[in-house]
């Protein structure tokens, strides 16, 4: 694996001027990962990026930004526009060079039972990350958070973020037939099915600016809570929005705008003054 200094990384960048063209001509997607495939491309065992790619008729792209374990599922960024490509993933001295902010990544998450707000007080907390050496991580800012009972939600959420339809539907339907057909051993009479935490649950959005490996899970496992579903709803400006699980779309034009201004101001200011340019004339 090549390393480079953060000095020598500043000293290899193109100058705006060269990167305000490659933006304009760089293909930029939003992909909505589901549950159980992998953050990866190319030819593996288990689904990849590259086969969500191809199914939905894009030219597969290897560069993508926002990485998600196996397990969750939500919003990721695939773009063959290198620099666009490590600001997102937040380099300094990418970030120093164009101008721009780290980008903040929004998550949805489901945790079985219901917890006050003074209950995930501790997710804010920072947090040390092992792999690869100690390394100090933030904690997360918690938006909002909302408990609430549902009992089939409670035994299914582990078919929440898949894009396998009709697996989905059997497994659901054949949960519920179980669920209805639970008798008691000794009398034989039907009695009601086992429900986690009695069906209660609680729904948090939060927001993190690092996204280190697995910080969410660790944050929860810290504060003894059972994280139910992980979603990314959010990168930057960009939303995940109503896009399907395994579905891809090209960035629209002022989804691109925003991006750009956010991760490489000044690269977007070419960007802008050359179409005013070209509008004058």
């Amino acid at each position: 694996m090549l390393c480079l200094a953060p000095c020598l990384i500043a000293v290899l960048l193109p100058s705006p001027a060269a990167e305000s063209a490659l933006a304009q001509s760089s293909l930029v997607y939003a992909l909505h990962k589901p549950r159980g495939v992998l953050s990866a491309v190319g030819e593996s065992r288990a689904r990849t990026l590259t086969d969500l790619m191809v199914g939905a008729g894009v030219v597969p792209l290897a560069g993508h930004a926002g990485r998600l374990d196996k397990e969750t599922s939500g919003l990721m960024l695939i773009t063959n526009h290198s620099t666009l490509l490590r600001a997102v993933i937040g380099q300094a001295p990418v970030l120093a060079e164009f101008g721009g902010s780290p980008v903040p990544k929004r998550y949805t998450l489901l945790l079985a039972g219901a917890h006050a707000p003074e209950r995930l007080a501790s997710l804010s907390k920072p947090i040390e990350i092992t792999r690869g050496g100690l390394k100090p991580c933030d904690g997360a800012t918690v938006l909002t958070a909302t408990a609430f009972r549902d009992e089939r939600l409670a035994t299914e959420f582990h078919l929440l973020g898949r894009d396998d339809t009709r697996r989905v539907e059997a497994e659901r339907a054949a949960l519920r037939e179980r669920r209805a057909a639970c008798r008691s051993r000794a009398s034989g009479e039907p009695i009601a099915a086992f429900v986690p935490e009695g069906g209660w649950l609680t729904r948090v959005e939060l927001e993190i600016s690092q996204g280190r490996h697995h910080q969410i899970r660790r944050l929860c496992r810290r504060a003894d809570l059972k994280l139910r579903h992980l979603e990314r709803t959010r990168i930057g400006p960009i939303e995940l929005g109503d896009l399907p699980p395994g579905r891809v779309r090209p960035l629209d034009r002022e989804e691109r705008r925003a991006l750009y201004s956010h991760c490489l101001p000044r690269v977007s200011a070419l960007i802008s003054r050359g179409s005013e340019l070209r509008v004058s004339l």
